[in-house]
């Protein structure tokens, strides 16, 4: 079920800009997920270039935060990565309910000692469940189109019924019936 995906070679345009980055003061794992560059990597051509963190001149630092800035508060870089991050949920959303449905195929028990791990096993599916689900709903904002989010549910109240109940509920239910078909005639 685990796909490997072979990354791409960082460009030496990216080189660029992340010892760029490095020197005007950022942190080799906000540079590594700002172009999708390794850690280990960035740490290589940094070691190789001889590069270290806030190097550069303060002007130059001045123009870097300002543009950080411009991509951080524009509309349209926040838009993206809020997409980003969504689809990112969205996916690992989907990959550990995949996971889950074929490890829930294999919950049988033959003995006392295995009914334990099944049902073990059986919680934590239902956990990963609902956490999977709270972040579909959230990353979805479905919460928020939901009107009766105040609201209590109703309690379920499941009891074993006797014979006496059972016969109550038929002789009801038919009284209900005539009832209604003597209204309509």
């Amino acid at each position: 079920m685990t796909t490997t995906m072979k990354k791409a070679a960082a460009t030496p345009a990216q080189i660029m800009e992340a010892l760029a980055m490095r020197e005007a003061g950022y942190t080799v794992l906000s540079i590594s997920q700002r172009l999708g560059i390794s850690v280990r990597t960035l740490q290589r051509h940094f070691a190789e270039h001889g590069v270290k963190k806030g190097a550069i001149k303060e002007e130059v630092l001045a123009q870097a935060r300002t543009d950080l800035m411009k991509r951080v508060t524009s509309d349209e870089a926040i838009k993206e990565e809020a997409a980003r991050l969504i689809n990112d949920d969205l996916a690992h959303a989907r990959f550990l309910r995949e996971v889950m449905i074929d490890a829930a195929e294999q919950l049988q028990a033959t003995s006392l000692k295995e009914a334990v791990l099944v049902m073990r096993a059986a919680a934590a599916y239902s956990t990963a469940i609902k956490n999977t689900s709270d972040t579909l709903r959230h990353s979805l904002r479905i919460e928020k189109t939901i009107d009766d989010t105040d609201k209590e549910l109703p309690e379920l109240v499941i009891k074993e019924l006797t014979s006496d109940e059972i016969e109550e509920m038929r002789r009801v239910g038919v009284d209900e019936e005539e009832a209604e078909a003597e209204a309509l005639a």
